[in-house]
């Protein structure tokens, strides 16, 4: 028996995961154990910051929430129902939780049987990401992983692969949400998601002056590295100064492939970072990348060939729907590597750094998980809205309005009561602090310009939101000396097209202001409470 090779990330450990409990909506007078000040002036405050915000004919809804007594302290058009963008990650990863449990881990098997290489994909969104693998103890590139995982299979005593077939039947093959914006489709937060996602479904293209000097066709590196890639780098050129300004786009309009693009503006400068441009067919990309790999690790794939083909890999195909790979049919199966995501990196990554594929392959995972039938947007947003209303009722999943799981479709619609609401559910689950944690905090992530001169006493985690005409920050104010939590979702919808600044300016520093209006209030309970003792 083989040893398997598994490639793992760190994590923090994880909690089981228990039933939730369903919390009522409370409308209270005063903080629960706090001083004598009342909930109906933080009322008038929210209103007078409102009223003050520059915000023209844009509208505003807040809900504020006491995530310990579920008192609402706060609230301005709470139960219309706003777009949320990116606040609808908050719904989505939480629901990733309920459902798969904070044990979870995403896993990409590469398994042998009969001379084909299987390689099974389980919807891991971080299979080799720049950014996780930056993040790990060993800073691996992104070739530095696939040379690994082909390494693994001469030392298991593989020298042939007839075929490899992509099992990605974990998802469907709808990659592409149909209400995403098709003007931004090659724009990387607009990555397809698939069962076999690799590199963020992205192609990244790092150009350098051509030594020839001004003038000159630039040169250029890849990752991950694909020697069978077409790049027509004319349409570009070397300029002496200035900066880089560099695109990719496809051969042609009509292209359907992932072989061929051009190359187009100035380099001045060798890029530190890449010009991006999506996949169309993650899972067929990864495995041509990966059977050049084998190749270079002396393993014969197919009919053989050079390294250096000027061609793809053709002996690379998908699962047929009704094709079976258990042992039962192919008895002599051999796992050779794993690659392995916990589901608290994952949530890191869709809630900090607000990826999008990160989400959406939560979603569709959530929807195989409950159905065990191929994850799609149709069975994702039903089971969202199947735990919205277990947690919070039938109300709020009549009013939520579910289209992908990432926000980047306008259709989503979601009051901040529940958001809210939502949030303070969590709040009381076991896993509550791996949770929060995934959020960003004032200078990281989406919050890395956020909070700028603001001194908070107390500690700020929270999920942004941005798409045309949209401004949203959801979160937490807490203060974990003496465990006190206030929620907080602000939502601002109806701002003009980005371009109009000073309304979208308003719109974060009424974020922040809501923010504040917290922190300070966190520190007045703590200041006034009675001490005990002598």
């Amino acid at each position: 028996m083989l040893a398997t090779r598994r490639i793992r990330r760190r994590t923090s450990s994880s909690l089981r995961a228990l039933s939730a409990v369903a919390c009522l909506t409370l409308s209270a007078v005063v903080f629960a154990g706090g001083p004598a000040r009342s909930a109906g002036s933080l009322q008038d405050e929210v209103r007078g910051l409102v009223n003050s915000s520059k915000l023209g004919s844009a509208r505003v809804g807040i809900c504020l929430i006491d995530a310990n007594s579920g008192q609402v302290l706060a609230s301005y058009n709470a139960s219309d129902a706003f777009t949320p963008a990116s606040n609808m990650k908050l719904l989505t990863s939480g629901a990733a939780m309920m459902v798969l449990g904070s044990d979870f881990a995403f896993r990409t098997e590469f398994v042998t049987a009969n001379d084909n290489l299987i390689i099974k994909g389980s919807g891991d969104p971080a299979l080799g990401d720049p950014m996780v693998l930056r993040r790990g103890d060993d800073k691996l590139t992104v070739d530095d992983v696939l040379k690994t995982l082909a390494g693994a299979f001469p030392k298991a005593g593989v020298s042939t692969i007839h075929e490899v077939i992509l099992d990605d039947r974990v998802f469907d093959r709808e990659f592409v949400h149909p209400r995403w914006n098709p003007e931004n489709l090659h724009l990387s937060y607009s990555a397809p998601v698939a069962g076999i996602n690799f590199h963020s479904n992205v192609l990244s293209f790092f150009p350098r002056p051509n030594p020839a000097g001004p003038g000159a066709s630039p040169v250029y590196s890849t990752q991950p590295t694909a020697p069978w890639l077409r790049v027509d780098a004319s349409k570009a050129r070397t300029v002496a100064k200035g900066s880089n300004s560099v695109w990719l786009a496809r051969e042609t309009s009509s292209s359907n492939d992932d072989v061929s693009f051009v190359m187009r503006g100035d380099v001045a400068v060798q890029a530190k970072v890449p010009a991006d441009i999506t996949l169309l067919n993650p899972p067929v990309f990864f495995g041509r990348v990966f059977a050049t790999n084998l190749l270079a690790a002396d393993v014969m794939v197919g009919g053989g060939g050079q390294v250096t083909m000027s061609s793809p890999p053709a002996s690379v195909r998908f699962a047929l729907p009704e094709e079976r790979f258990d042992t039962a049919t192919l008895p002599n199966q051999r796992t050779v590597a794993v690659v392995s995501t916990p589901i608290a990196e994952v949530l890191r990554r869709c809630n900090v750094d607000s990826e999008n594929l990160y989400a959406e392959a939560l979603f569709k995972r959530m929807g195989f998980e409950a159905t065990k039938e191929p994850g799609s947007w149709t069975n994702g947003a039903a089971v969202l809205r199947m735990m919205l209303s277990r947690e919070l009722g039938p109300q709020a999943a009549a009013t939520t309005t579910v289209s992908d799981g990432s926000g980047l479709s306008p259709d989503n619609r979601v009051t901040p009561n529940t958001l809210a609401r939502w949030l303070e559910v969590i709040s009381k689950k076991p896993w509550a602090d791996t949770y929060i944690e995934s959020l960003a905090t004032p200078g990281e992530g989406t919050l890395e310009r956020r909070f700028r001169g603001v001194k908070l006493r107390n500690q700020v985690h929270a999920k942004s939101g941005y798409i045309k005409g949209v401004r949203c920050l959801s979160g937490y104010v807490t203060d974990s000396e003496h465990q006190d939590k206030l929620i907080f979702a602000v939502m601002v919808n109806g701002l003009p097209p980005a371009g109009s600044e000073i309304e979208h300016q308003e719109a974060r520093k009424l974020h922040e202001e809501i923010v504040q209006l917290l922190d300070r209030a966190i520190s007045r309970r703590t200041v006034s409470e009675p001490k005990v003792g002598g």
